[in-house]
């Protein structure tokens, strides 16, 4: 099984849980996606709107972990345990092998490894659910996440501008992910997620 939580110590010595998340965090979304900043959330959902529409706070938490598979990263120590970060799959209906890739991360948790850790959790579940390839869409000024996307073995199929398509093979990102020594948490996203068949 790929969906056991995950308690992990971020970079700066913040503990986190990640788990799966579903209709029941709607809440924890509408969190994540308000306290973003102005240019954070311009570079997730590529607008530059303050108030993203209900229904997509709606369809960020309507995760069954087949159709769309969506993963929450919760402050343990935090009145509520709000997400700081999350990460979706949304697999393609016509062809159920594939998935759309899609995060946020809170601006004052950037560069603590949640990225990394959310996309292995992501990997580890669309390769038990059957999903081999993923696609994700960035801006071209994105370089944070660009980087991020090459890091885990992202091929551009499409460069812009304005935005670029980046297509991934799920076994690449796992065995890359699993190689790399940071963030630490990632070690134990393997050891409780990851067992090798």
């Amino acid at each position: 099984m790929c969906n056991q939580p995950v308690y992990v110590t971020l970079n700066d010595g913040a503990h986190a849980v990640l788990r799966p998340a579903d209709i029941q965090d709607e809440a924890r979304f509408a969190h994540l996606v308000e306290n973003m900043s102005d240019q954070s959330r311009y570079l997730r959902f590529f607008s530059g709107v303050r108030q993203i529409p209900q229904t997509i706070i709606h369809m960020l938490a309507d995760a069954d972990g087949h159709r769309h598979i969506a993963w929450g990263a919760a402050e343990v120590n935090a009145p509520g345990h709000p997400f700081i970060a999350a990460a979706h799959v949304f697999r393609d209906r016509e062809d159920p092998t594939k998935g759309e890739l899609a995060m946020g991360v809170l601006d004052a948790h950037h560069s603590q490894g949640l990225s990394r850790m959310l996309i292995a959790c992501l990997a580890l579940c669309c390769r038990d659910e059957g999903v081999i390839a993923l696609e994700a869409e960035t801006l071209s000024e994105n370089r944070k996440a660009n980087n991020l996307f090459r890091d885990i073995g992202g091929h551009v199929v499409r460069a812009g501008p304005p935005t670029m398509l980046w297509k991934f093979h799920v076994g690449e990102v796992i065995s890359l992910l699993r190689a790399m020594e940071s963030p630490r948490g990632l070690r134990e996203v393997f050891r409780v997620n990851g067992a090798e068949d």
